[in-house]
Formats: structure tokens, sequence, C-alpha cells
């Protein structure tokens, strides 16, 4: 069975609706990953470097599940991949510590998918958009293998109705089925 590590940016992952099912659904189902929720486990952005590092050399797979947050990471993933990701470690001659281990990106947007288009409301497509990522998976001599992203999962307390809801948490849950069976493949 493969090791999985899950990295979790999202900073408010309680009061999420569709990071949170993603996550719950892939748990269920691949019981053997490990969910590093950050927003969790460091709460005041403090990492524990070397205990990041070594979750993420035990993986065989490192996912990043994060939504897309003023068209790229949210603040607390990219403090993370800045923090943890040490050259002479991740990247740089000497940083070969993810070298060849699988990443998958998966993502959630609040806009609708017709908004990611040349033509669309945001201009550019969500792999435009995943680029430094990708180009960081790249650096650390990682084989990227899919951007896994949901478009228009934005659930408002107050207005978005149930039937929404619903619809955003079914929506979820085959993003997440994706996922497991990508993870299942590799």
């Amino acid at each position: 069975m493969k090791n999985v590590v899950i990295i979790s940016g999202h900073p408010d992952l309680k009061n999420s609706v569709a990071n949170k099912t993603i996550l719950d659904e892939i748990s269920a189902k691949c019981p053997q990953a490990e969910i590093r929720n950050l927003c969790e486990l460091y709460p005041d952005y403090k990492f524990d470097i070397k205990a990041e590092q070594a979750a993420l050399e035990k993986a065989d797979i490192i996912i990043f599940q994060y939504p897309m947050n003023w068209y790229g990471v949210p603040g607390l993933l990219k403090l993370y991949i800045d923090k943890v990701m040490e050259h002479g470690w991740a990247y740089g001659s000497q940083g070969t510590a993810l070298a060849g281990k699988s990443f998958l990106i998966s993502l959630t947007t609040g806009v609708p998918e017709a908004g990611f288009s040349a033509g669309g409301f945001v201009g550019h497509t969500v792999e435009e958009l995943a680029f430094p990522v990708v180009k960081f998976a790249e650096m650390a001599k990682m084989d990227c293998k899919k951007i896994f992203y949901s478009c228009g999962m934005m659930c408002v307390p107050g207005v978005t109705t149930d039937e929404q809801k619903q619809a955003l948490i079914d929506k979820a849950k085959k993003h997440a089925d994706n996922i497991v069976e990508c993870i299942k493949n590799l």
C-alpha cells in the first residue's frame, strides 16, 4: 500500500463545506492517507519544519488540497511551501528529499468553471493559475500527475440554499472519488 500524505491548506477547514467534504471522503475511502490539517496543527502559522519534512519524506504520494484564494494558494499553504520546502532539502543541487514522489494538486474555486477561460471572468485557466505549484513540484523533482479541480464551490451561510449546498457536497464527493481512484492507480 502506498503512503499518502495530504497537506490541507484551507485556512479555516472547520467552516468549509467543499474542502472538508473532499478530505472526509478521501479519509473514509483511503484510510491509510495521512491528512495534515495545517490550520489545526499550526494556528499560529509556526510550522514544525522537521515534523513536516519527515511526513513528506515517508510519503509515496503527496497531495496539496486547498481552496484557490485570489487566484493562488491560501497564505497558510504559501507560507508552508516557503518554510518547509527548504533549499538543499526539497530543491537545489542537494535537494532531493521529494524526488520521484507522485504529486497531485486538488483545489476548489468559488468562480464557476465558465470563468476560467481566455474570454471568461478570470481570463485564465485553472491550470495556468496553478503554475506556481506545478513549478514548485518540478523544482522538487516530484512527478506532478494531475490537477483535480472543482469550480463554483462557494457556500455562503444565509445565502446558499440547502439544495445548493447539497449539490456542492455531491460535487465535492465526486471530486474526492476521482482522487481516490487516481491514488489506487498510482
